[in-house]
């Protein structure tokens, strides 16, 4: 949800991540995971001890900021809520309009949704629905990006480090 992929570092091994049933891929000329990852389960990583570095280095500004005393881990528990629900939202949403593949990334689904349809659509509720989708999944973008993403560093250097390697 928070990102569409995940690149693989120096030391990450595509074929043993594919092994472990990861969909691994290969774009402008970097192996990397497509999103959402088959091994996130119930809001834990099922692979978690052979996890790639990218997600072993990865801290939200929720988890930054709540270890800087900026904001209480309740309020980060509230935040993750918010966006828990507006997930929820936009899942129904799409599934009102007929997007059901799971496996594509959440912003992937409602781009084909919201390009696929007539514009403006020939009926009332599927017009509704649509705007609806545009505005969750705008609100989403903003409270991810206010609150959750970081700017990923490209230093795989920096990656091995904060990794422990």
């Amino acid at each position: 949800m928070l990102f569409h992929i995940v690149k693989l570092q120096p030391g990450d091994s595509a074929q043993a991540l594919a092994a472990l049933g990861l969909k691994v891929k290969r774009k402008r000329k970097q192996d990397c995971i497509l999103q959402p990852c088959s091994a996130h389960a119930e809001c834990s990583c099922t692979i978690y001890q052979a996890r790639p570095v990218r997600c072993r280095v990865f801290e939200c500004k929720q988890l930054h900021r709540v270890a800087a005393g900026a904001i209480t881990e309740a309020a980060a528990v509230g935040k993750i809520s918010e966006a828990k629900i507006l997930v929820g939202e936009i899942n129904a949403l799409l599934l009102r309009l007929g997007a059901t593949n799971l496996r594509q990334p959440l912003s992937k689904r409602c781009e084909s949704v919201l390009s696929e349809f007539p514009d403006p659509p020939s009926d009332v509720a599927t017009a509704e629905a649509r705007s609806q989708l545009a505005a969750a999944m705008h609100a989403l973008e903003v409270l991810l990006d206010q609150h959750f993403r970081i700017e990923p560093s490209d230093s795989a250097a920096e990656l091995r480090d904060r990794a422990g390697q």
